[in-house]
C-alpha cells in the first residue's frame, strides 16, 4: 500500500516538471512600467453645445467609446461602444476620445480599451 502512494506522488511530481518544461517561454519580458499607457496630452475642447434633436431620448446611460493605443501614443479605431441616446452627446465623446494623446511605447504593442466618458452639466 505504502508504495502505491509513493508511485503516486513520484508520479505527480514528474508529470507536473514536465508540464512546466513543455509551457513556452517567451521572448522579451513584459515590461509594465515601460508599456503602460499614460495620457499625455488633451486637446481642450470647448464646452459642447448639447443639443437634443427631436426624436432623440436620453438613455441614462454615458456613451463608451472603445478604441485602440498604439505604440506611437495616437489612438486609433474609435467607435461608439453604447450610445446615450443623443447624437451630440455621442459625438462630443467620440471627439474627445480620438484627441486624447498618450506616452510612447515602442516594442509593446496595440492595446484595445475602452472609456466611459462622462460630461458634466454645469
Amino acid at each position: 500500500m505504502r508504495f502505491f502512494a509513493i508511485a503516486a506522488v513520484l508520479l505527480a511530481s514528474f508529470s507536473t516538471a514536465a508540464a512546466a518544461q513543455s509551457k513556452p517561454e517567451p521572448e522579451g519580458k513584459y515590461d509594465v512600467q515601460k508599456c503602460t499607457p499614460r495620457v499625455v496630452s488633451h486637446s481642450q475642447q470647448r464646452r459642447p453645445g448639447i443639443r437634443i434633436r427631436k426624436g432623440e431620448k436620453y438613455t441614462g446611460f454615458s456613451p463608451i467609446v472603445a478604441f485602440e493605443i498604439l505604440e506611437s501614443g495616437e489612438v486609433a479605431n474609435a467607435l461608439l461602444k453604447r450610445s446615450s441616446g443623443i447624437a451630440s452627446m455621442d459625438n462630443y465623446a467620440l471627439t474627445w476620445v480620438q484627441e486624447t494623446n498618450y506616452s510612447k511605447r515602442p516594442g509593446c504593442g496595440i492595446v484595445e480599451t475602452q472609456s466611459d466618458v462622462t460630461i458634466e452639466w454645469r
